[in-house]
């Protein structure tokens, strides 16, 4: 499985809907489509992956 090149220039996570900086601690973590994604909330995992056509 691929990881997603999501971090920020400080070298911490970022929220793929949103941008919010995360941790990995509490990352909502999503697999769509085969690749791993990182959210803040589960608000935005789920915004995300609806438009992103996860199943």
């Amino acid at each position: 499985m691929r990881l997603r090149n999501n971090t920020s220039t400080q070298g911490g996570l970022r929220c793929e809907n949103c941008g919010m900086p995360i941790t990995l601690e509490r990352a909502y973590v999503r697999v769509i489509n085969g690749e791993r994604h990182y959210f803040c909330c589960e608000h935005c995992a789920n915004a995300f992956e609806q438009r992103h056509g996860g199943v």
